[in-house]
């Protein structure tokens, strides 16, 4: 029993032995395993730091983007909004344009009537006062009165920039002018003597340029420098012809006298510039069918309605 005693505490010695021997090489184990593990540990924080890093880059170069497509934005925007103001003030530009027009009323539409009267007046024509059986002459009287209405166009208010008080209108007109009734020796030698008469008119129509003073309010005088006159008369000439073209030319004023209604006078004066008859003379020199004189003027009032 003693021995087994003895071999007991020697196995306790030897295991404490051991286990002293041991002890050194555990803590520096354990050191050594601390040390690695903080090593580590500092591993993984410094990718953290250097991933944060990364996306704090990534973030500011995001919002730097963000905020350069937001500036484009904004000034695309600036942009637009500049074009649509620029666009709106040309509207209201022509509305406003348009407004003034239609509140002017620069078109009009006139109605005229006055005196008229021929230059020379028909005589002696194969089918206007000609007896060709006498030499007596036959005259006519060449003034009468005439009806007619118009129509005026505003071209532009200063005349192509020439002036802003100068206006250019578009004018046509039309007019019938009753000269009186004549009688007519060769016709009532063919009737057996019947007493045979006839009335001597002309229809006018006009195309022509009207220059209008505007510088004065409600009161525009204004010219025609040249206009075409296409004259249809009756009875027909001597040449047995009814159409004659002619230059017009024609000064008045107007007066507005209330809203869009106005007032005016006018003196026209149209120049053939020729006859459209012919004239045959006898032996004797007795001149039976003379030449057609369709030169005429006239003078007289209208009311126009501008719209």
């Amino acid at each position: 029993m003693n021995q087994v005693k003895k071999s007991g505490g020697v196995t306790t010695l030897l295991t404490a032995s051991i286990a002293a021997a041991l002890a050194p090489q555990v803590s520096v184990a354990a050191t050594h395993h601390h040390v690695s593990a903080q090593s580590a540990l500092e591993r993984r924080l410094e990718v953290m730091e250097q991933e944060m890093q990364a996306l704090r880059a990534e973030l500011e170069a995001s919002r730097a983007k963000t905020e350069a497509e937001t500036a484009e934005a904004k000034s695309e925007a600036s942009r637009a909004a500049q074009q649509v103001q620029a666009q709106q003030t040309k509207v209201d530009q022509n509305s406003a344009e348009l407004a003034k027009h239609e509140a002017k009323k620069d078109d009009m539409v006139f109605f005229r009537g006055g005196w008229a009267s021929m230059s020379h007046a028909r005589s002696n024509e194969l089918l206007v006062n000609n007896n060709l059986l006498s030499s007596s002459s036959f005259g006519s009287d060449k003034a009468g009165w005439y009806v007619g209405a118009g129509f005026d166009h505003r071209l532009t208010d200063d005349t192509f920039g020439i002036s802003d008080d100068l206006a250019l209108d578009a004018e046509l007109m039309f007019d019938y002018k009753n000269y009186g009734s004549v009688n007519n020796a060769f016709v009532s030698s063919q009737l057996g003597g019947i007493r045979s008469q006839a009335q001597v008119t002309m229809f006018s129509l006009y195309a022509s340029p009207k220059l209008k003073y505007t510088g004065i309010q409600g009161f525009r005088p204004w010219i025609v420098p040249f206009g075409l006159a296409i004259n249809v008369i009756s009875p027909p000439s001597s040449g047995v012809t009814v159409l004659n073209p002619g230059l017009m030319l024609g000064t008045g004023l107007e007066y507005n006298i209330f809203k869009n209604l106005w007032v005016g006078a006018d003196f026209r004066y149209t120049f053939t510039g020729g006859d459209v008859g012919y004239s045959v003379k006898t032996a004797g020199g007795k001149t039976i069918l003379n030449g057609t004189d369709t030169d005429n003027y006239t003078a007289g009032a209208y009311v126009g309605i501008g719209f």
